[in-house]
């Protein structure tokens, strides 16, 4: 290997390159534990505030998984009531079709006045069951009551026929019509 001769200035030229960089890499030895503090200090900070995030990220975590299992339990209970409602409208469907032509005609039929009339009717039913009850056994017995007023009145048209052919019977009836028109 065959060295280059330098002039001196060439020489001092290097020599100082070299003295600078000596200086400045002295000065980056130097620097380097302060900045290295920094850069912890830094990562310090942003540790803490990665912890801050995890920790929020940990309770938003959680709070989606309450939520979810509330959105669970809500599906399920909205399944249950789903099955439930399709039942009662499968149970329920063919009697409202039915009814829906005549429920119209009731609306379309019936005046304020008469729902309320037809409402006190409803709410007077129980007594009116009570009494049709006390009233039941007399009405059974008018079909035997009803010959023996046919009988009656049979008699009384005898009577009635019988004081006509009475003389003097014309004077005391307009006698009685005139006192009845005088009271």
């Amino acid at each position: 290997m065959a060295l280059v001769q330098l002039g001196t200035r060439d020489l001092v030229r290097t020599l100082t390159g070299i003295a600078r960089w000596s200086a400045d890499t002295a000065e980056l030895v130097v620097s380097l534990p302060g900045r290295i503090g920094v850069l912890l200090d830094q990562v310090e900070v942003l540790i803490s505030r990665i912890e801050a995030i995890s920790d929020g990220a940990e309770i938003a975590v959680a709070k989606a998984n309450a939520v979810a299992e509330a959105a669970a339990t809500v599906v399920s209970t909205a399944g249950h009531t789903s099955a439930s409602a399709q039942t009662l409208i499968g149970l329920y469907e063919p009697l409202a079709t039915k009814a829906a032509p005549l429920a119209q005609r009731f609306v379309d039929d019936l005046t304020e006045e008469e729902i309320h009339a037809a409402i006190g009717l409803v709410n007077h039913l129980p007594e009116l069951t009570l009494r049709m009850e006390g009233l039941m056994p007399i009405l059974a017995t008018l079909d035997t009551v009803s010959p023996e007023i046919h009988q009656l009145l049979e008699e009384v048209q005898g009577v009635r026929q019988a004081i006509q052919g009475v003389p003097g019977f014309k004077f005391f009836r307009k006698r009685g019509e005139a006192q009845e028109d005088e009271d």
